[in-house]
């Protein structure tokens, strides 16, 4: 168990670092950062992730699981 919450926890940060990165690549490209500074636009980015992570928490348990199954 210990090493699904290693690997899960590694791809949450890395994939978190992604968008945040991607938000940011976004709002420059969309001239978003006229208004916002693309920092802001990256955090608003992974709160996005978070939820979605958060809403589908269930298929991505099983996810990680069924390789060990």
């Amino acid at each position: 168990m210990i090493i699904i919450t290693l690997l899960g926890l590694t791809f949450f940060f890395a994939v978190g670092y992604f968008a945040y990165n991607f938000s940011q690549c976004l709002g420059s490209f969309s001239r978003l950062n006229k208004f916002l500074h693309t920092k802001v636009i990256g955090v608003v980015g992974v709160l996005v992730y978070i939820y979605l992570v958060y809403s589908n928490q269930d298929a991505l348990i099983a996810a990680l699981k069924q390789p060990l199954s």
